[in-house]
């Protein structure tokens, strides 16, 4: 009998160990997954024949949270992020590629941009990634 409870309390105290380390597995991954870093004008600004660097995504985080972009004149976003990758007029817009991946193709497969609207008087109205 007191091996039975003795084997039973064993096996409770291995399945609690085990879940510990696949909870510690899990963050550990989850935290792993998405590499973050504090935005570097000269990093975000570099690119290899014309496709952004893979540190824009990291850094966007970091712009988004960190940098009051809503208010911001047109001038200021320029001074900060470079010149844009597309401008749009007619919709007062413009945007940043953040990530430009073209798989195995000739046309890209997936992109990512980091898109501002602007009012008539060149200020940032709002963002979104999409």
């Amino acid at each position: 009998m007191t091996s039975l409870i003795f084997t039973i309390r064993y096996a409770v105290r291995t399945k609690k160990i085990i879940f510990f380390i696949f909870l510690i597995n899990i963050f550990l991954f989850a935290s792993s997954c998405h590499p973050q870093i504090k935005f570097d004008k000269d990093r975000w600004l570099q690119k290899d024949a014309g496709i952004p660097s893979s540190d824009r995504e990291k850094m966007l985080t970091d712009i988004t949270t960190n940098f009051k972009l809503v208010g911001m004149k047109y001038s200021q976003i320029i001074d900060l992020l470079g010149n844009p990758d597309y401008t749009d007029s007619m919709s007062h817009s413009l945007s940043y590629s953040i990530i430009v991946d073209y798989g195995y193709d000739i046309d890209p497969v997936y992109l990512k941009y980091l898109d501002f609207s602007i009012s008539k008087d060149s200020v940032i109205t709002s963002w979104k990634v999409q």
